[in-house]
Parts: C-alpha cells; structure tokens; sequence
C-alpha cells in the first residue's frame, strides 16, 4: 500500500510536471505569434529566392488556450488518483479476507495501469471473488510448531539395593546422569466452512512413551522417530452456540494440573462441551465437560477351568478393554479486569485398572514378574522378560505400563482402582501488564484405594492402604510473550502412593508418587519465538527408600534427587 511519504513524492513530481508543460505551451504561444507578424522572419523570402511564396489561409479552428490544458491535465490527474486509490482498497480488502498472522508481512507491488479506451481491468468485486474462489478450495490451514534444545543432569540417584559395606542396609549412591535432549513439534490446524476444525501434530519422542515427546542424543547418531501425536475433528454446530464435540487424539479436554495429568500426553477418543458466557455479570463463563476415551482394546480371550470347560467369568475378565471417562464442571469469576477466578471440579474414572502391571524396563527387554504354582502345594515367585516391542501400538495386548509406581499386590497387579476427584482453583491478578501473578491450588482424592495383599509362599499379609490424596501448590509471576520478559514459578508437590495413576502423570520427577518435591523455574524471552529456560527439580521419597508398606532397615540411604534443565524453545 503507497505510504504518506509515498503520496507526497508523486504529487510533488506531478506538480514539476505542470510547471514544465505551462512553460512549454508559454513558448510555443509566443512562437506562434510571432510567425504571423508582416516582416518577421517567418514571413520574409530568403536572399536571392526571387520565386514569390505562396501564403496558405490559416485554419478557421483556433488553438486551445493553457487554461483549457491545464484542466485537461487536471482531469487526468483526478482519473489517475481514483485508479490508485482502487488499486489501495483492492489490497486492503484482500488483507482482510487472507487474514495474516502477526508475525506475516505481506508485500504488494502497486501498479498503475494507464487510462485507455479499450476493454476495463476487472472490478473490485470481480477481484475479490476471484481470491476468495482459489482459498475455499484450500481451506483456512495455519502452520506452528517448536524446537527446543535440553541439557539435563540428575544428582543424588541411588538404587534400593544392598551394599558390601553394609548388607543389612540398602541403597547405593550412583555416579550423576548427564544428557542431550531434542523434542520437535509440528502443528497444523484448519476450518471447514463455520461449523468444522480440525487438527494435526507431530512430534518426536519413543514410541512406546506417552508422557514424553523428548528424544536423546544417543545411539550412535541414529534416527529419530517423528510420529503422529494428535489428530481431531471438532463439530460446533451453528444452531446450538457453546456445544462442542471433538473426536480422536486431542489434549485432555478438562482443566488440569500435572500432578494427575502429563503436559505431554495426548488421550484418545471422544469429548463433548457445552458452555455458556456472560459479559455483563461476574460470572463470565460456565463450561461442562464429559469424555470417553479408550486406553487398551484387547482381543477376545477364554480360560479353562481343570475339567477343560470354559469359565466364562475369567474369560470376559481376561478380555475386558480398560478407558478413562469422566466429566468437570468449571466457572470462571471476574469481578473486576484485574482480578479473574477459575473453579473446577472433575472425576477422572479409570477402568480396569486391576488389570495393569507394572514392570521395569532393562534395555529392550521387560522384566514382569510372574507366580508360578507347583504341582505339590506352594507357589514360586520369579520374573520373565518380554520383548519392549509388545507395548507399542497395542500389539500385545498385554495389560503392561513402565511408568507405575504404584502399590501392587502379589500377583504383580495394581492394588487399588483409581477414581479420582480433582478440585482445582486459579487466581490471576493482573495488577502489573508486565508481572502479572497467577497462583494455583490442586487437591486430589482416590475414592478407590484398596488394601495391599502381600505374603510370602502360602501365606497372605493385608495391609491397610490411606495413601489416597495429593496437594499440588504453584505460583507464577511475569511472561514471556515480548523480549525482554521475564518469568519466574514455584511448584509444591506431595503425592501419596495410590493417589494418581502413574503412568500418566508428571514425567520429570524421580518418582511420580509416595514423594514430595520442589520445582524452580526462570525463564527469559530473548525474543517474543526465542525462550531460555532453567528449572531445578528436588525431589524425596515420602515413606522411606521401600514405601509405605515395607519397612525400611536402619541405616539405609534415602536421600533427595535434583534434576537440572537448561532448555532453548524456539516457537514458530
């Protein structure tokens, strides 16, 4: 579009241009006039030429005036400005209609095309749905993404195993882990017509970890996996304003904190919200949220009794496909347009979670333990290795998480059932455009703790399980949205054993439950896409160095682990 500075220069040089065109017909006038007075030189026979010349009668048409070329100038001028300020209004309105982002600049070459009688350029209408034409048929698409680099190193790791200084003590000190890290995110987001969005991303991360879209530097330089990380249809139909309905692979669609839920994972299958907004009460938004979403669909199964038949009971226990359904209800309170309060209560209900077992992963290989009853009377407890392989993709069907921490019987399986009641609440206080404060408190229930069945051989030992809650306190003062921002953060956790399923919740902690912890964050906004971050992690273990249900022996090591990460986001 032509700038201020633009305008001037061209009426400036219009303006010479006149100038000069009224000196040139000034001259020519004069020329004129003196060609018709008796004896000029115009009208006088050269030396010597005594052939008499012939005076041919002037035209009866007489000459335009300057007055009458400069109007015509005028004219031109004023057809001239109209033609740019068309060309300006084309582009302004094809700015509009391809709306571009922020950080976009788009560039326009003006160019004035000159004034003939032959066939007209196209209007402005015929200009713009011609544009509109070729971008329905491609959607409105927005592309985003991030690359961050991490270095991270963890102190004061140890294992829960005995030493040759003292046998009668566990735990061992292990030397600090240092390593690279690269996460990569590509996000594609659309609209078809008013009433359908849908979305893609993809990002790195090991196939068979949910909770984590970072990759190590490590194995010899090879590939890393880049795979499909959401995928999601969004409805909102236009006859019913506020309901919403979303399937496939989406962010949790409820409000969270990562004592429960993971940054990083992705859930699957189904959501639907409706949501109501206010702008004149303080009441500003109430929202309700519900959702079924598939964890593990597992092929048919049957189990034998010892006559050969078939006990149905175990069968479709042996079969049963475990998921996560729930609902939240959350409101949000403005009183003033400083102060803003969010309320949610939510019920996460896993199913089947009696079906998991937990394992430890040694290399490429699964270590699961296994019972195995003997033919004259007892039992022998021992451990079988499963190929990694089996967990990606649901290939085994098995029923096995490597991130669970959890309390397990002696069969190898979860204790309890996990339902948890989730109370959340938000305050933001924007006193400050540049530090403004948030401050978040999470309180989290497991209606469904049960006892632990311990023994040894024959013999079964109940013990009694309350470790059923969790407290998540977190502060956060500044931003990072422009350069130069800075932001700090303080996070308290404590989260008992059976409190959250652990395999789906905070993944950066040494253990995801029976610990208390402390996380500090700074980061720095070198520029509005360029973010430097430093947190520190400390961990400890709640109930000693073998949890609440084992006791622990005299002496032995049960010390805190800090995580360090320095981290580079570049957003995009």
């Amino acid at each position: 579009m032509l700038t201020k500075s633009d305008s001037n220069i061209a009426k400036t040089f219009i303006l010479g241009l006149l100038v000069w065109l009224f000196c040139a017909l000034s001259i020519a006038e004069t020329r004129a006039q003196n060609l018709t007075k008796p004896g000029s030189d115009g009208g006088s026979t050269a030396a010597g030429d005594l052939t008499p010349k012939r005076v041919e009668p002037t035209s009866p048409k007489k000459p335009e005036t300057i007055e009458e070329k400069l109007s015509a100038l005028q004219q031109s001028l004023e057809q001239l400005q109209k033609t740019v300020e068309q060309q300006q209004e084309t582009i302004r309105l094809l700015a509009l209609q391809l709306k571009p982002s922020d950080s976009s600049t788009v560039t326009t070459a003006i160019r004035v095309e000159p004034i003939s009688d032959g066939p007209q350029t196209p209007s402005v209408e015929d200009r713009l749905k011609k544009v509109e034409s070729s971008v329905s048929q491609l959607g409105s698409i927005k592309f985003s993404g991030d690359i961050r680099l991490r270095s991270e190193s963890i102190f004061g790791q140890s294992n829960i195993l005995a030493s040759a200084a003292n046998p009668l003590a566990l735990g061992n000190e292990l030397t600090p882990r240092h390593r690279m890290r690269l996460r990569a995110r590509l996000t594609m987001r659309g609209s078809v017509g008013d009433e359908f969005d849908w979305g893609l991303r993809f990002a790195s991360g090991s196939m068979a970890d949910n909770i984590s879209t970072n990759q190590t530097l490590t194995d010899f330089f090879n590939k890393k996996p880049f795979s499909l990380d959401q995928a999601f249809i969004t409805y909102k139909p236009r006859k019913l304003p506020g309901l919403r309905l979303q399937g496939g692979k989406f962010e949790p669609p409820w409000t969270a904190t990562e004592m429960t839920i993971d940054s990083d994972l992705m859930v699957e299958g189904f959501n639907e919200s409706y949501s109501r907004t206010s702008k004149d009460s303080v009441l500003k938004d109430v929202t309700f949220v519900a959702w079924q979403l598939p964890m593990l669909e597992r092929n048919s199964a049957f189990v034998r009794n010892a006559d050969g038949t078939v006990n149905v009971d175990q069968s479709r226990r042996g079969g049963r496909d475990l998921a996560l359904y729930g609902g939240q209800l959350r409101t949000r309170f403005e009183p003033s347009s400083k102060v803003a309060l969010n309320l949610s209560i939510a019920d996460l209900y896993f199913s089947g979670t009696q079906l998991i077992s937990p394992v430890q992963v040694f290399g490429s290989l699964l270590q699961l333990p296994v019972i195995v009853s003997l033919p004259g009377g007892g039992t022998v407890t021992s451990q079988a290795l499963i190929p990694r392989d089996l967990l990606v993709g649901g290939n085994g069907n098995l029923g096995l998480t490597t991130a669970s921490n959890n309390a397990t019987n002696r069969d190898g399986r979860l204790s309890s059932g996990f339902n948890l009641v989730d109370l959340i609440a938000r305050l933001e206080l924007r006193y400050s455009k540049r530090f403004p404060v948030t401050l978040i408190g999470n309180f989290v229930t497991n209606t469904q703790t049960h006892d632990v069945v311990a023994g040894l051989g024959t013999t079964e030992i109940v013990l009694p399980n309350h470790e059923n809650n969790g407290l998540w306190a977190e502060v956060q003062v500044g931003q990072t949205r422009a350069k130069g921002d800075l932001q700090f953060g303080y996070t308290f956790m404590r989260i008992e054993k059976d409190a959250v399923l652990t395999p789906f919740n905070f993944s950066d902690i040494t253990q995801q439950s029976d610990m208390r912890g402390h996380r500090f964050v700074f980061s720095y906004a070198a520029d509005p896409r360029v973010v430097f971050t430093v947190t520190g992690i400390i961990t400890e273990r709640l109930r000693g160095l073998l949890g609440p249900f084992v006791p622990t022996p005299p002496g032995s090591l049960n010390r805190a682990t800090t995580r360090l990460q320095l981290d580079t986001t570049l957003r995009f």
